[in-house]
């Protein structure tokens, strides 16, 4: 295991520079060719599902293809490998195709504002990162090299315009929103031609400026978690989300930890006083941001607190629990409690109450069935996977529900390769 992961690692270095080196060197180790090609696969895998499909940078798409390249040059024989080469070819070429046709119908307009400048740069600058000798790309580069100048020296002296008009003696609030104005449009000036000395100059300032902006930002959020004023760290903290968008995402980590650390500060306040219904809301919000183990074993805890507190002190507290989450058809949960209800000593009365909830929920699993086909063919397929699942969760044979939902999940899976 330790010697595949070690191929994985040389490879993974060869592959970043397959320019230089060249194929007789990768193929020169001496190891089992299917071992090989397996753990390059598996990185293959890796780096398309989180640089390709995750990030969606059409640059390393060249690189992720190569991957799998070399995994059939050791192994002819992998179905994986192969069907992955198939997927990042389709990926590059659909992307392709949809950029140049971008760009094509953008060149063609009499007159365009600078939002369609942009759009313009964006498209070619995405057909040159996937096949930058084709002859489109080598096309639609000459044809856009003026714009591409004027484009680019327009959005500097913009930048220079919003520096130039903050005063010495002007108010943090009023630098910080220059900065970050400036930095807006330095973000576009580095999309358009990260080549260009001066544009890049000042994106790496203003980059800067930001990055100190977005760290007090992210201090005042820890300072108002710290006091539990976790409705107004929130508030600060949505401000902060916007920046962590913006350039190459360098902002991102910081903001997505801290917004982990508040929600889960949040929920463990809601358990202390057991308020359950928010503090589950909470923690799946921190579990949204990352699956830490912290918040894990939160949820853990909110979901036996949650369970004994539907089912009640009493029998008839449980089933008046079990009449709210028939009437807001929240099927799944209302299953899970009569489930629990009827798995204690019940008399023949408790055992007819719990067959009249039964049966409403039997008529509510109708409407929730036509919610999900309609959603279906109106390809909202998270809306309908969430119906179909609701309804299987309480009857798995109820009409197509479950031919439906693998329908459901094949799309969602498609979609989600591309």
């Amino acid at each position: 295991m330790k010697r595949v992961g070690g191929i994985v690692a040389v490879l993974a270095l060869v592959l970043s520079s397959c320019a230089s080196i060249g194929d007789p060197f990768v193929l020169a180790f001496d190891v089992n060719g299917q071992y090989q090609s397996d753990a390059v696969t598996a990185a293959g895998i890796d780096a398309y599902r989180t640089q390709l499909v995750g990030a969606g940078d059409l640059s390393a798409s060249s690189k992720v293809q190569r991957y799998f390249e070399v995994a059939l040059r050791y192994d002819p024989s992998n179905a994986e490998a192969a069907r992955y080469l198939a997927l990042v070819e389709d990926y590059r070429a659909a992307r392709f195709s949809a950029a140049v046709k971008d760009a094509d119908a953008l060149l063609k307009k009499p007159s365009r504002s600078p939002d369609d400048e942009y759009a313009l740069l964006l498209a070619v600058r995405k057909a040159s990162a996937i096949y930058p000798r084709d002859e489109s790309t080598v096309r639609l580069l000459k044809a856009t090299a003026t714009i591409r100048s004027s484009f680019v020296s327009a959005r500097i002296a913009e930048v220079k315009t919003v520096r130039a008009g903050v005063s010495k003696d002007a108010k943090d609030s009023v630098r910080e929103k220059a900065s970050i104005d400036a930095f807006r449009i330095a973000v576009k000036i580095n999309a358009a031609d990260p080549g260009d000395l001066e544009g890049a100059q000042l994106y790496r300032e203003l980059k800067s400026e930001v990055a100190a902006i977005v760290q007090r930002r992210l201090e005042r959020v820890d300072a108002l978690v710290k006091d539990a004023r976790y409705e107004e760290a929130n508030g600060q903290l949505q401000s902060v989300k916007d920046l962590g968008r913006l350039g190459d995402g360098s902002f991102a980590g910081a903001v997505r930890n801290a917004e982990y650390q508040l929600n889960l500060s949040w929920a463990r306040d809601y358990e202390k006083h057991k308020e359950w219904t928010n503090a589950s809301a909470r923690v799946k919000s921190a579990l949204a941001v990352r699956r830490g183990s912290e918040a894990l074993a939160l949820e853990k805890r909110i979901g036996a607190a949650l369970e004994a507190q539907d089912r009640g002190a009493s029998f008839n507290e449980g089933l008046k629990n079990l009449d709210a989450y028939i009437a807001r058809d929240d099927l799944i949960h209302a299953q899970r409690l009569l489930a629990t209800l009827a798995s204690g000593p019940i008399d023949a009365a408790k055992r007819q109450a719990l067959e009249q909830r039964r049966k409403k929920m039997a008529e509510s699993m109708a409407n929730l069935y036509a919610v999900g086909i309609k959603a279906y063919r109106d390809e909202r397929f998270d809306d309908a996977a969430t119906a179909f699942e609701s309804v299987i969760a309480v009857d798995a044979s109820y009409e197509d529900a479950g031919a439906y939902l693998d329908k459901v999940k094949a799309k969602q899976k498609l979609l989600n390769q591309y």
